[in-house]
This record gives C-alpha cells, sequence and structure tokens, in this order.
C-alpha cells in the first residue's frame, strides 16, 4: 500500500507539471432552473433525459450532511442502502428493492457506483466528500454504464478544478454525547483547496475526517466505539491543446474502527422452549430466554443495562479491531476528433485492504465466534474506450470496457500457524472459549483467491425521427469470468472453481417532446449482473455457485419544466430472474452462518413522482415518493421457517416519501438566515429474511433540519443541526439472536448515527 501510495504521487505530481485547462462538473445554476447531467454521457438537461433520474446537488449535499453512501438514501426515494461493517465492497445499493443482496467481493453488484466517470466495481467506499452533483439511475444502463448496471447507477461527479483563481473553503461539524439531547458524538472537518496553475492549468486537493464516538459502548470493557475516518483527494486538468483535455485523479480513505459491533441486542430474547445449558444432567425448568436475557444482563459478565431499540451496548473481552483502506488513480483523456466526434480514455486501479484484528459475531463473554488475524486484499483495474458522435440528428457512443478484478484473503500476521486455538494465536474463524484453548469450532483460515475477468462492448444511440419525436436504444455484449481458488488454514488454494458466461443486453425506448421543456418517453430494457462463485465462511464447507440475473424492465414517465421548478412521474416494471440474494442459518456446529442462494424470480412494479427547484427566491426544494409493489415468489420460505410468499421484499418500503427544502431570510448588511429541513418517511420495512413480523420495522419518518445565519455571497455560514430529531430507532439490519446454538427470540440489529441514534451539533464554514 505504501509503495503505492508514493508512486501515485509521484504520478500526479509529474503529470501537473503540464498545461490543462479547467472544467466544472455539472451543477444547477443560481436560479435552479437548468440541471445538467451526463445520465447519457452527454451534457443534457435534465428534462430533456427519457430516463428517470433523480439529482443531488453540491448545495443540498452540504446542507443536508451527506457524508457516506448510506446517507444518499434519504434523498432519493428509490434507493435504499444495507450496509455494513463500514461498507460492502460491492455497495449494498438497491434501487426500487432491486439490488445487491449478497455481501461478497466476488459477487458484482445490481447498481453501479461511477465516480469520475471510472466505474467502482467490486471495490466500492463508503466515503463521500468533496461532490459536485450525484445522479441516481433507475433502471438498467449497462448499455453505457460500469460491469452491467441491471438495477440502475450512482453517478458520482467530484467538484473538479478551475482556472477562475485561488478558492479555498471548510467547514466542521461537531456534536458531543450526551449535549443537547445527541445520542452520538461526531466530530468531521472538510476542507478543499483550489490552485490555478497559468490560464490553462489547475490542480485541487480535498481532503475529510470524521471521528464517531459513543454510538454503541462494550460494557464489560467499560469503552466506547472510536470510529475515525480519513480521506484525501487530487486532482489535475491538462490541456495538452485545443483538442486534447487529460483529467487524473488520486485518491486515499482510510477507515479504522475500533470497538466495530456486529449486531448489539435490541430486542430482548423471548423464546419459550426448554434448554439445558449445561449440557447432559438433570432436566431443564427454564425457557431457553431466561438464560440468554441472563447471559447479556449478568452483572459478573456484560453488565448490560437495559435491552432496547437502540442497540447500544454490548460485551466483548476484547475491543474489536477492524481497518479499511482505499487508494485509487485514474485518468481520463478526451480527444475532440471534429466538432461532432470525441474519443474518451478512462483508465482506473483501485485497491482496498480490510484488515480484520478481531471481530467478535456472537457479542457473548465466555464463548465467541470470531473471525481474527485476517486480511483480505482487493485490486481491480479497469479501462474504457469510447467514440461520441453528437449532431442534430443523432447522438451516439460506442465503446468497450475492461476490468479485472482480484482478492486474496490471507492472516496479517504470516508467522503465527494455522489452527492454533491458544487466545491471541488465531487466525481465521472459530467459535472457542474466550480465555481459554477449547473451540466448539476449530480455528480455521479460509484462504480465497478470487479472479473476476469482465470483457463488454457496448453501443448507444438517439435519432431524432422529427423534430419532437426521438427513437433511442443501446445494446451490450459482455463476456465474464470468474475463477476462485479456496483453501482451508493454507496460503495457497486446494481447490479451484471456475465459471464463465456471456450475455447480450440492451434497450429500445420513444421519447416525445410537445414541447421544449416537457419529455414524454416509454422504454423496455433487459439487465444482466454475471454469476458468482461464492466462498463459504466455514473453509470446508462447499463453495456455491450462484445463476447470473436477467431482468426485464418496462418504464413509461414525464419531465416537465415550469418556471423554476421541474416535475417528474414515471411508472415502471421490472422482473429479475435468478435474483442473488443470502440467508442466515445455523450450521450444524450450532453457529449462525450467511447461505448465498438464487431467489427464482422477484417483481418490482410502482410508480415515482417528483419535485425540484425554487418555489420563491427564498424557497427550494427538492422532494419525491415512490410506490413499490415488490414482493417474494411464491413458495418462498423465511430463515425461520415462515412462508415469506407474497409480502413485502427485503429492504423495499412499499411508500417511501423524501423532502429537503430550504428557507432564507435576508436580514440586510449581505447577512441572512436559513433554516433547512429533511425529512424520509417509509412504510414498514423488512430487515432480515423472517416471517416473524418482529423483523419487520414499523411505519416511520427520520425528521432531520438545522438553522443559522450566514453570508449573502456564502463566504462563511454559522449553524445549529439535528439528524432523527425525534429519536427513530431504526437501524441498517436485523439478525437473529441465538443461545447454545438456537435463536432464542431475540433479535440484533445494526444501529447507524442519525438513523438509529439522534445527533445533535453545531456546523461552521467558510469559503473564498
Amino acid at each position: 500500500m505504501r509503495s503505492f501510495l508514493i508512486s501515485t504521487t509521484g504520478l500526479v505530481a509529474i503529470a501537473m507539471a503540464a498545461p490543462a485547462q479547467a472544467q466544472d462538473a455539472p451543477e444547477a445554476e443560481d436560479n435552479g432552473s437548468e440541471i445538467i447531467v451526463t445520465a447519457r454521457k452527454f451534457e443534457e438537461r435534465l428534462v430533456d433525459v427519457p430516463v428517470p433520474v433523480s439529482v443531488t446537488t453540491a448545495e443540498q449535499l452540504g446542507r443536508d450532511q451527506i457524508y457516506s453512501v448510506t446517507d444518499l438514501q434519504r434523498v432519493t426515494p428509490a434507493l435504499e442502502i444495507s450496509q455494513t461493517s463500514g461498507g460492502e465492497v460491492n455497495g449494498g445499493a438497491r434501487l426500487r428493492g432491486l439490488g445487491t443482496g449478497v455481501f461478497n467481493a466476488s459477487v458484482s453488484p445490481s447498481v453501479a457506483f461511477i465516480v469520475d466517470q471510472v466505474p467502482q466495481g467490486n471495490l466500492t467506499f463508503p466515503i463521500l466528500f468533496d461532490i459536485g452533483q450525484v445522479e441516481v439511475l433507475r433502471g438498467p444502463q449497462g448499455t453505457l454504464f460500469g460491469q452491467g448496471a441491471s438495477a440502475g447507477v450512482i453517478n458520482i461527479s467530484t467538484v473538479e478544478p478551475s482556472t477562475s483563481g485561488i478558492s479555498v473553503s471548510g467547514s466542521v461539524d461537531f456534536a458531543d454525547k450526551g449535549t443537547a439531547g445527541s445520542e452520538v458524538g461526531e466530530l468531521t472537518a472538510r476542507g478543499a483547496i483550489n490552485l490555478p496553475l497559468g490560464e490553462q492549468a489547475a490542480i485541487r486537493f480535498a481532503t475529510h475526517y470524521k471521528r464517531e464516538l459513543g454510538l454503541q459502548r462494550n460494557t464489560a470493557l467499560g469503552l466506547d466505539n472510536d470510529i475515525r475516518e480519513f480521506g484525501m483527494r487530487l486532482r489535475a486538468l491538462l490541456r495538452l491543446s485545443e483538442t486534447v483535455k487529460i483529467t487524473l485523479n488520486g485518491e486515499y480513505t482510510r477507515q479504522n474502527s475500533r470497538g466495530w459491533n456486529f449486531f448489539a441486542i435490541a430486542i430482548a430474547p423471548n423464546a419459550t422452549t426448554l434448554v439445558d445449558p449445561d449440557g447432559p444432567g438433570p432436566a431443564p425448568t427454564l425457557p431457553v430466554s431466561v438464560y440468554s436475557t441472563n447471559t447479556f444482563k449478568d452483572a459478573a459478565g456484560c453488565k448490560i443495562p437495559v435491552i432496547n431499540a437502540r442497540a447500544e451496548f454490548y460485551c466483548e473481552d476484547t475491543q474489536t479491531s477492524l481497518i479499511n483502506t482505499a487508494a485509487g488513480i485514474s485518468s481520463a483523456i478526451d480527444v475532440e476528433i471534429s466538432d461532432s466526434v470525441t474519443l474518451t480514455s478512462v483508465t482506473a486501479y483501485r485497491e482496498l485492504d480490510r484488515e480484520t484484528g478481531s471481530v467478535n459475531f456472537s457479542r457473548r463473554l465466555g464463548v465467541g465466534a470470531r473471525t481474527e488475524n485476517q486480511e483480505s486484499e482487493s485490486r481491480q483495474f479497469s479501462q474504457e474506450l469510447r467514440v461520441a458522435y453528437d449532431s442534430d440528428a443523432l447522438k451516439l457512443v460506442i465503446g468497450g470496457l475492461y476490468s479485472g478484478f482480484r482478492l486474496r484473503t490471507t492472516p496479517i500476521d504470516n508467522t503465527l500457524p494455522f489452527g492454533i486455538a491458544a487466545l491471541g494465536k488465531r487466525t481465521g474463524f472459530s467459535v472457542c472459549q474466550n480465555a481459554g484453548a477449547f473451540c466448539v469450532v476449530p480455528v480455521a483460515l479460509t484462504y480465497e483467491d478470487t479472479n473476476n475477468n469482465t470483457l463488454a462492448a457496448f453501443a448507444d444511440a438517439t435519432f431524432s425521427i422529427t423534430d419532437q419525436l426521438d427513437l433511442f436504444g443501446g445494446i451490450r455484449y459482455t463476456d465474464y469470468s470468474n475463477t476462485t481458488g479456496v483453501g482451508n488454514n493454507t496460503n495457497y488454494a486446494t481447490r479451484v472453481s471456475k465459471v464463465e458466461d456471456n450475455n447480450l443486453s440492451g434497450r429500445i425506448g420513444l421519447s416525445f417532446k410537445p414541447s421544449e421543456d416537457t419529455t414524454l418517453f416509454a422504454s423496455y430494457a433487459r439487465g444482466y449482473k454475471p454469476p458468482a462463485i461464492v466462498v463459504p465462511t466455514i473453509a470446508t464447507d462447499p463453495v456455491t455457485v450462484l445463476k447470473p440475473e436477467k431482468a426485464d424492465a418496462f418504464e413509461i414517465g414525464a419531465k416537465m419544466q415550469m418556471g423554476r421548478m421541474q416535475l417528474s412521474a414515471n411508472a415502471f416494471y421490472s422482473k429479475v430472474n435468478n435474483f442473488q440474494t443470502q440467508s442466515s442459518v445455523f450450521n450444524t456446529a450450532g453457529a449462525l452462518i450467511s447461505v448465498t442462494q438464487n431467489i427464482s424470480n422477484v417483481t418490482s412494479k410502482g410508480f415515482e413522482l417528483g419535485i425540484f427547484g425554487q418555489v420563491t427566491d427564498q424557497i427550494s426544494i427538492n422532494a419525491g415518493y415512490q410506490f413499490n409493489d415488490v414482493r417474494f415468489p411464491t413458495g418462498f420460505v423465511g430463515n425461520d421457517g415462515v412462508s415469506l410468499a407474497g409480502t413485502q421484499f427485503l429492504n423495499a418500503p412499499k411508500h417511501k416519501f423524501t423532502f429537503s427544502g430550504e428557507f432564507v431570510q435576508p436580514m440586510g448588511g449581505n447577512l441572512e438566515l436559513f433554516a433547512n429541513t429533511n425529512v424520509v418517511w417509509k412504510s414498514a420495512v423488512l430487515l432480515a429474511q423472517y416471517g416473524n413480523p418482529a423483523y419487520r420495522y414499523p411505519s416511520h419518518a427520520i425528521i432531520n433540519g438545522g438553522f443559522g445565519l450566514r453570508d449573502a455571497d456564502g463566504k462563511w455560514t454559522l449553524s445549529v443541526f439535528a439528524r432523527n430529531l425525534t429519536k427513530q430507532r431504526e437501524p441498517t439490519a436485523y439478525l437473529a439472536s441465538d443461545f447454545a446454538g438456537t435463536s432464542d427470540g431475540g433479535i440484533r440489529a445494526w444501529p447507524a448515527a442519525g438513523l438509529t441514534a439522534r445527533v445533535v451539533g453545531v456546523s461552521a464554514g467558510f469559503k473564498f
């Protein structure tokens, strides 16, 4: 990692020596009437694009405190994020209830993340900073984006350098646990500097730091969680001539989690089944819930003061340690061959290291199910080459993409021998006495060496039949291969599996403009997500081969610009065959493990409404609503053996409403008061694949807001903010609680600041 950073810094420094000319990332004009997007690889007005697109501008991202991938679901009705453990490598995003249901590095994302034209593929990382605009495109987008994008695309543009002058900006958000009702301590600091290098060159450096304290507390050690994030990005623009422009990016992020929690107890055990926790002997007299609850609340052990939906308390004899480090470098070269033809090359390399010093999955003293001394190293290279033709009658993009991904799972400390049960010397997964050498599940490292290769050719075109009627469509050919080697307590593969597949997908549609500011459209698209080989938690278990997903999606919609407001509406129908997902089951040793599977088919249908823009000079809004009827198919049974057939799908509220707004009151003397709010309302959400209704979080609203004083020209701002003002307890996911290898009726939850716990603090920012 260190050598990579040194070489990255050197390459960017050399590149900056050449002349360049900056071009700002697409963003809204000051009056809010024009939103420019790159949803089809051309800069277009949002109202002209015949695709359902939600846009969040830099201004809204800042005022709504959108700092992570998870935060994006607060501003997009169709989007849900089910991330855990600091962000899944494949994003964890779902659009319209369809998305990545398997948190494994070898599984391709259903929702593609694109950052500055670079497909993130299997290496999505959750920190967002210095962002210019976010576009969320629903439905299959494989003819233009990513490694398939079978459910949609999140297209992120960071702020580009400018040659207009030196600029410096920064902000600090601070919240103290226990002050003003805040249940979490947070410190977030951000900064950016823009430096022109002559009339045709510019660079931009941006950085981010965040520390979270006290979202959860380890009662056994009396320690709060401590999660620290750091990120930095350097961008350079070079204009080699009037027709050649090069953009270079270098980025580094690191997340260090101490006291990182894997699903703390949130709902108390209630199972009445009799058990004997001491094994053979006298017949049991107490239900499992009594023994299990005592395990959590025993004053001599866990000392948990209360079990409630806040999921604040857990117990562990060793504080968890998890470090995620990501870095990447990319270049985009644009060559204007003529006034209408542009050649673009996008080259990128990314890496992600996940070091698991110790993670306890059981959250009980005495015996722990742990992963220890394990490191996963991911590397990804991608190369995209495309030609764009733009004329009055035809817009055409033709291109190709290669992506190579490799993941290796090995020990952090290679000097420790395999299979040792002694405390502090374990490598891999085990279920052992915390302070002893007796193990119910022996210590075993699952060595993994996964190699994914994707080669794709694509074309997308819009042809003007008349001045008002356009025919648009595209085609994509994908060739995919996955080779995975697995070993048990080795640093090499003892068995190898391979899967190959190819697919032809695409879309076709019509767009009609009855007026300049109105667009009506209808389309059909075929989405594709490649197969996958999934390595099991227990090294000796067989690998799982997932079938490829194939989706059929139909869309009709309308967009209308009315003054400074834009309205949108669309209806959709999508059917996905062989949906890739996972379930949590107890294996023969009594450990709760994840098992991947294909669901025969999942159908999503509904409609979406949106409104965006300036209501008056003082009021701006961005609001949306989605109705989404997506259900488990006939015959599907949940993890608890209860039928889920016909019930609303996992992580998919049937109704969701988002609202972001700001009111500004001029005060004279270039001062203005402002108040903003961000409200998210959802109907009930199923947070795990269980038929038990307790796993469905009820309908609720998350209310966020702030108010303050600022300079009318944006030079400085001071405010007070609150996230989750009414203290809703929605977690990101649920998991069954267990005792002695069986469910005890309790539920564990994965909490998140601002979602499960309230955050109240102050914010200050400047820009000049």
